[in-house]
């Protein structure tokens, strides 16, 4: 009997040991349920991964963009400098073109003043008469008095008159 009692205790020994054992790994399942699940991490760090790489490509992305800008920006640069230069010289061009303009008409109305100035008054006047106002003023304006005034003393009173006070304006 002893030898039974000895069994039933060590059966009931072994059941609560086994009982405990499963009773303790349902609390382990139970605690690693509430636990965040090891997968969660792993997921989150490879969309961090997913994240870092695409912002990576960006900012290649980006720094090819600021090659390619600065490379315009530098030829644009170029470009005005460029066009400065030729609207320097153009303006320099036209300087010299209007100087030249300047001095053929000056040329011109040099030639018309020899030209009145070596005529008889008479005739000189007789022409004069017909012309424009402006053109007889700017050769009278530009002859010697003594000349200039022979031919408009042999012009009619009323035309020498109207010379008079255009020569007498300021130019």
């Amino acid at each position: 009997m002893l030898f039974l009692a000895a069994v039933v205790l060590g059966k009931i020994v072994l059941s609560s040991l086994y009982i405990n054992s499963r009773y303790m790994s349902g609390e382990a399942l139970a605690k690693q349920e509430e636990a965040p699940s090891v997968s969660v991490p792993l997921v989150s760090e490879k969309s961090l991964r997913e994240r870092e790489i695409e912002l990576r490509a960006k900012e290649k992305e980006l720094a090819k963009k600021k090659k390619e800008y600065l490379a315009l920006k530098e030829e644009a640069e170029a470009k005005m400098a460029e066009l400065n230069e030729l609207q320097l010289k153009l303006a320099n061009y036209a300087k010299k073109l209007a100087e030249r303009e300047k001095a053929l008409k000056d040329a011109k109305m040099a030639h018309l003043v020899s030209l009145y100035t070596a005529m008889e008054p008479a005739k000189a006047a007789a022409i004069m008469e017909k012309l424009k106002m402006e053109t007889v003023v700017k050769i009278l304006r530009n002859m010697k008095g003594k000349a200039a005034g022979k031919i408009v003393a042999m012009m009619s009173p009323e035309k020498g008159a109207r010379i008079s006070e255009e020569l007498s304006r300021e130019e």
